[in-house]
């Protein structure tokens, strides 16, 4: 088996086509010119089976699973997953956010979602239900709103997080209200979070000026 192994250099001043550099947290490349830029990697989870939740109105994780996160590190991260029920009309919306034993310097990520009352299966072109952007872990009420007994949602998460000590990072919804019946997080659903420089200053990677 063989293994490259980089050590960690501050990046050089000027980058030349073909340039491939590790400066913590981040590896950098350069394709064209000094148009340099970082390479993802990429911690990732992905259901293979659908994950059932309560049928309560406290704090749920999506994926049953929470990510450690190393300290004075910004990541990026995306979230697309469903949630689908079929029983249950009492209202109620629901909120976003995260938790763990990580403590944060900043966080902002955006939401957009659709709503299918008619079935759970697709290809379905639906109204967004919700937009909206937050700044904080804690968990966000949306728009999200529903007393169908049969309902599932489609569901897109982004942004960014500064973490201040490492921990874990659990991504979590929360119910306004028992609704009879528990969510269901659907099979395929997945997080991705890469990290994208240190925390404590503006990300500067490329060209710009």
């Amino acid at each position: 088996m063989s293994i490259l192994v980089l050590t960690s250099d501050t990046l050089i001043g000027t980058p030349a086509a073909g340039n491939i550099e590790y400066s913590s947290p981040i590896f950098a490349a350069t394709p064209i010119g000094t148009q340099r830029g970082i390479v993802p990697t990429q911690q990732y989870y992905r259901l293979d089976s659908n994950l059932v939740g309560s049928n309560v109105n406290t704090a749920q994780n999506i994926f049953g699973v929470g990510v450690t996160l190393s300290s004075s590190t910004v990541y990026e991260f995306e979230l697309s997953f469903a949630f689908t029920k079929s029983a249950g009309t009492t209202s109620n919306t629901i909120g976003f956010g995260f938790a763990g034993t990580a403590s944060l310097n900043n966080i902002l990520y955006s939401c957009s979602g659709v709503a299918i009352t008619s079935s759970t299966s697709g290809p379905h072109i639906g109204t967004v239900s919700y937009g909206s952007y937050a700044i904080t872990a804690s968990n966000t009420n949306t728009n999200m709103q529903t007393v169908n007994a049969a309902v599932s949602w489609a569901v897109l998460i982004k942004g960014t997080v500064s973490i201040n000590a490492g921990g874990t990072f659990i991504p979590q919804y929360t119910l306004s209200a028992a609704p009879g019946g528990a969510y269901s997080t659907v099979a395929g659903s997945f997080i991705r979070i890469a990290p994208i420089g240190a925390s404590g200053s503006a990300i500067n990677v490329g060209t710009w000026t």
